[in-house]
């Protein structure tokens, strides 16, 4: 019965049976019938114990050595459940993926192959795991589900973190919906370069009009471009758009330095284009995340609504801090001016301006190089 059950399993996936069955930190599970068949390149650095001589690499000795202890691992730390009741899961194969440009130097990751049983066919599946690798690239899982209805293919994919450790496919609209926003709000939240970007165009004004045209200028630009991209409509590579990312903080950020009058007309016009830019980049993270298949557009609207929240939090916070901050230099005294006072009389947006300049040029020249 194992045997045919690895048959069974190195047929269903026998498109990706070539040097790597499958890319590393990538998964297919195939539901069929009641059961749910798994294809997944783990990392050898999510293991803990296993790899002896500490090369990042899992040799077939180790590998041998150790067959029992990883089974457990894999065992305790993946779980598919149905309505919170896991199903009957059995390991089926765990095979190395030897590295293409060194064969004999042993494995980074290992494909495994899994099958779990459920009583009835799942009709809201969850996956949890936290088999992620210590490597910078090996902190997410990408997975994609697949299930017959009615004929129709359906398929769904999602990217694992740390901070994302678990996920439920094939969800109605309402719940797309609601994930999807919570990860546009995750991401405009921890996008460095996007809140850097926004922190250039709030400071060089203090007029509210000034601040409800620049946010409604990169709102709606972002959010066409976004939306052009995710339905395919436009295309442009992630090595072009995030260069180009960098260079608009390093734009605005140099025109706040220099130009003393900021101008609404032109500083939104300016906006606009650098919003189209942003959207594309947040396209491609969604991309990278991926996108309901059945509830494409519920998962376009949820994601962009999740990243004008975080928006709209990161803002009030940003404008919260810069009365803030006036406040207190209108109570403070001001030093003599000197040349070791040169922080002093710069203004707190010339400040946050000249920081936004020197941390975007750094982020250009890495992402040209």
């Amino acid at each position: 019965m194992r045997a045919l059950l690895s048959l069974l399993a190195a047929v269903l996936w026998a498109g990706a049976a070539r040097a790597h069955l499958m890319p590393a930190q990538q998964g297919t599970l195939k539901m069929q019938d009641n059961a749910v068949f798994v294809a997944v390149a783990l990392p050898v650095s999510a293991l803990a114990g296993m790899d002896d001589d500490g090369d990042g690499r899992l040799s077939n000795a180790e590998l041998l050595r150790h067959s029992r202890a990883i089974d457990a691992q894999i065992a305790q730390r993946w779980q598919l459940t149905e309505g919170g009741v896991p199903g009957q899961q059995e390991l089926l194969q765990v095979l190395p993926q030897p590295d293409d440009e060194a064969p004999d130097a042993g494995s980074r990751h290992l494909l495994v192959l899994m099958k779990t049983a459920f009583a009835a066919a799942p009709q809201a599946l969850r996956v949890q795991t936290d088999l992620f690798g210590t490597a910078a690239d090996e902190r997410q899982l990408t997975l994609k589900a697949l299930r017959t209805v009615a004929g129709e293919l359906r398929t769904e994919a999602v990217v694992l973190t740390p901070l994302r450790t678990a996920h439920q496919f094939f969800g109605g609209p309402w719940t797309v919906l609601g994930d999807y926003m919570r990860l546009g709000a995750e991401h405009i939240l921890l996008g460095t370069d996007h809140l850097l970007f926004l922190l250039t165009i709030i400071v060089a004004g203090a007029r509210w009009r000034y601040w409800l045209a620049v946010l409604t200028g990169f709102t709606l630009a972002h959010s066409l471009s976004m939306t052009a991209s995710l339905l395919g409509w436009v295309q442009v590579s992630a090595s072009v758009v995030e260069p180009l990312i960098a260079a608009s903080i390093v734009l605005v950020a140099g025109l706040n330095l220099w130009q003393r009058t900021v101008r609404t007309g032109p500083r939104v016009a300016i906006v606009l284009a650098c919003g189209l830019l942003h959207g594309l980049g947040f396209a491609s993270a969604m991309a990278g995340m991926g996108l309901s298949g059945h509830y494409r557009l519920a998962s376009v609207l949820g994601f962009n609504l999740g990243i004008e929240l975080g928006q709209a939090l990161f803002v009030a916070a940003l404008l919260a801090a810069l009365a803030a901050t006036r406040g207190l230099r209108a109570r403070w005294p001001r030093p003599r001016p000197t040349a070791m006072h040169f922080a002093a009389d710069l203004s707190g947006s010339q400040l946050a301006s000249l920081a936004a300049l020197l941390m975007g040029t750094v982020w250009l020249l890495e992402r040209v190089g």
